[in-house]
């Protein structure tokens, strides 16, 4: 059973196109929590507090409406079988917002790489002798030396 109580009422959600009338007459009737609507029976608008009970996809909604216009809503929910719930806390991967399903994987894709470090232009820079073999150095990397004499 789900239970709980706040202050804000679903009542509206099953009102009718209707201007007048009485309180039973202006919102869609139900017996049960099968379908959605009011309980004529159940409710009593006759004497404050005001008890409304009523019906919104199976869950069950009781509003008790002070005479100071204050009300608190109660619900309460009985699930048919207890599968449909996940009884844990689940948290969201932030680095997984946006994706909404698989990657498409293609198989029939071969790419051939170099058999080269990364950094094997850096590495070479150690077979530099003098300043002036470092200015005609152009092996994938330009310097700009600046001489402040």
């Amino acid at each position: 059973m789900i239970t709980g109580t706040t202050n804000n009422s679903r009542l509206g959600e099953l009102r009718k196109y209707v201007v007048s009338g009485n309180f039973v007459d202006l919102y869609i009737q139900s017996f049960s929590s099968i379908s959605d609507g009011l309980n004529p029976i159940l409710s009593q608008v006759s004497q404050y507090p005001y008890t409304i009970m009523y019906y919104i996809g199976s869950v069950i909604y009781t509003d008790i409406i002070q005479s100071d216009g204050t009300s608190v809503t109660s619900f309460k929910y009985q699930p048919n079988n207890n599968s449909s719930f996940i009884n844990h806390g689940i948290i969201k991967n932030p680095n997984m917002s946006g994706i909404i399903n698989n990657p498409k994987i293609i198989d029939d894709v071969f790419i051939i790489r170099d058999n080269l470090s990364a950094l094997d232009k850096n590495y070479r820079l150690e077979y530099i002798g003098n300043l002036s073999e470092l200015t005609t150095y152009a092996g994938g990397k330009y310097f700009n030396i600046i001489n402040n004499t």
